[in-house]
């Protein structure tokens, strides 16, 4: 291409550019749209398993994971693949011996914490409750019988689980 003066050089430089942002935002939302798309893939549910109990007086958790309910046994149908576990956990706690500290919760795989526990809330004082509520999921489980169950730990003092309700469901892809 031929160019009679620094005019048409600038604005062919500029339209260059301007060409240049087009493709990489084209190619930006193209992996985002990829990512995304592989991240919400259909599963169908295998089973639910229910959990639910009662600690009368209060079950007591300080900064250590405390296991929350007895260990349920999930089952990954099949001779192969892999499925995901997800459990719905609600808890409800409370005699917190500080104002506003936090606890998490999570859930525990063959004996192994998840390590994607989350901070559900803040343990009321004495006398007072709340319940605070998390879904978190594992993918990639081998086909084969399993393990899970629920904890609970205060960040930074000490308080109790009176009641909780766990969902864990097993999906296959």
């Amino acid at each position: 291409m031929w160019f009679t003066g620094r005019g048409q050089i600038e604005t062919q430089i500029e339209g260059e550019k301007n060409m240049t942002k087009k493709m990489l935002l084209i190619a930006v939302v193209a992996v985002l749209s990829r990512g995304l798309a592989s991240a919400q893939s259909a599963e169908t549910l295998e089973a639910t398993y229910l959990d639910k109990g009662y600690y009368p007086t209060g079950l007591n958790i300080g900064t250590a994971r405390t296991a929350v309910g007895p260990v349920v046994t999930v089952d990954c149908p099949g001779t192969s693949g892999t499925c995901t576990i997800q459990a719905d956990q609600f808890i409800q706690v409370g005699d917190g011996s500080t104002s506003g500290q936090l606890f998490t919760v999570g859930f525990y795989l063959d004996g192994v914490a998840d390590g994607d526990e989350q901070i559900v809330g803040s343990i009321p004082l004495s006398g007072t409750y709340m319940v605070g509520a998390t879904s978190e999921s594992q993918t990639g489980v081998a086909v084969g019988t399993h393990t899970v169950q629920i904890y609970i730990y205060a960040r930074e003092q000490t308080g109790s689980v009176y009641n909780y309700n766990t969902n864990f469901r097993v999906y296959k892809p």
